[in-house]
């Protein structure tokens, strides 16, 4: 795929735009940030752009993120995230109880449950939610900006496989 240091700001966004959850802007900021020595620090460096945003940015961040197992309009990432812990074959009393919990967290933290769901079963899933339900406000919202860095990582890795295999930055 070539050296990413290399690419376009336009091609920078298209690439890595969609990491975040119609969060283009964390690729915009980081791609002023060049040159990258890894992917990794890539990586950390959009972390740092998210942290040193406003707290209104970062909350429009968390609330661009789906409800878990909603079949409402999704980005490409998430309807494959979703497919991969099951949530797509949801029961009607599971989809059910999702959307219950879901609705309960979003009223109570004002933003959406947010869990890479990654190697998580939709077991797994509703059971942290239960739990996190019990957290307070500042706690959670860091916990959901936790799982947004471990989500986009694991869009980042997936790029990679797809677009750079035994490449490096």
């Amino acid at each position: 795929m070539g050296d990413i240091n290399s690419f376009a700001k336009e091609e920078y966004v298209i690439s890595f735009g969609t990491l975040f959850e119609h969060s283009p802007w964390v690729a915009e900021v980081t791609y002023t940030k060049r040159p990258f020595s890894s992917l990794a620090q890539m990586h950390e460096l959009m972390k740092e752009v998210v942290e040193k945003a406003e707290y209104e940015s970062k909350l429009t961040l968390l609330r661009h993120h789906p409800d878990l197992g909603s079949r409402l309009t999704m980005s490409e990432h998430s309807v494959n995230e979703q497919k991969g812990a099951g949530l797509d074959a949801l029961s009607v009393e599971q989809r059910q109880e999702l959307a219950e919990l879901n609705m309960r967290y979003t009223v109570k933290f004002d933003f959406p449950f947010i869990i890479a769901v990654k190697g998580r079963s939709a077991e797994d899933i509703v059971q942290a939610m239960k739990e996190r339900l019990e957290h307070v406000r500042n706690d959670e919202f860091r916990t959901a900006l936790e799982e947004v860095y471990l989500i986009s990582w694991y869009r980042l890795e997936s790029w990679i496989e797809q677009n750079m295999a035994e490449e490096t930055v």
